[in-house]
């Protein structure tokens, strides 16, 4: 089983229920022993700095305002469409936007595409849809980023949710996972997909280089658009 089936295990999409910014690090630290030992794991051989590293990933996920039923839902699967849309201009981010297919003009961004529709909306940047030919290529680079210079913007982020995948597979089997999978973000380096990875990269080292699709839109823009692209591509929001 790999670090994230565990995760999936442990919770998958499912709310944790220690959220960590209402979590004190006495707490945390007394679930975390446990855990690791649960594992025939030792925390502090495992994690020598857990108690600075939770007190630094604490504050960075305070800066996560948006709630988890609000956030876009795209899975690991879905990357490399999501890229090819983007980079030739299948979604149709800037003005002037497309009618939509009944010839109306709507929210750019809707929500809760389904059929048709959804369809419709996944193509509406063409040039045969809004009359430009390039205005909706976006820039999509893979970088390598220090995982403690991502951001978060989900609000809701689960210690035990992390933890417990990291207790199972140590911190070296969890790096090694970090290191292999990648995180989907913004030009301003928020973290569109990957919040509970990035916290255990963050537990164990916030210096970890990780692999980041790094969408070259502000968060602001880039939010609305993947919100309604999982939407569009039929994922269910998590709760």
């Amino acid at each position: 089983m790999t670090f994230k089936q565990y995760l999936i295990e442990a919770g998958g999409e499912a709310a944790g229920k220690m959220e960590i910014v209402k979590t004190s690090l006495e707490d945390a630290r007394d679930f975390a022993i446990k855990t690791f030992e649960k594992f025939g794991r030792d925390l502090y051989k495992e994690i020598p700095d857990f108690d600075k590293n939770y007190l630094f990933a604490q504050k960075m996920a305070s800066l996560g305002k948006t709630k988890r039923k609000d956030m876009p839902v795209i899975n690991d699967e879905d990357v490399d469409e999501l890229e090819g849309r983007l980079k030739n201009g299948y979604i149709d981010v800037n003005k002037p936007f497309a009618k939509d297919n009944k010839g109306k003009s709507k929210d750019p961004y809707p929500q809760g595409l389904s059929g048709r529709e959804a369809d419709y909306w996944l193509q509406k940047g063409l040039e045969v849809h809004d009359g430009e030919k390039k205005d909706d290529h976006v820039n999509v680079t893979m970088e390598t980023v220090r995982v403690g210079d991502l951001k978060p913007i989900q609000k809701q982020i689960y210690f035990d949710k992390s933890l417990i995948a990291t207790a199972q597979f140590g911190a070296k089997g969890t790096t090694d996972f970090l290191k292999k999978t990648n995180f989907i973000g913004s030009a301003d380096k928020r973290i569109i997909d990957g919040h509970h990875r990035w916290l255990s990269g963050l537990l164990i080292n916030p210096n970890m280089k990780v692999h980041m699709l790094t969408i070259h839109l502000p968060i602001k823009r880039l939010l609305p658009v993947t919100i309604s692209y999982g939407d569009a591509i039929g994922n269910s929001r998590n709760a």
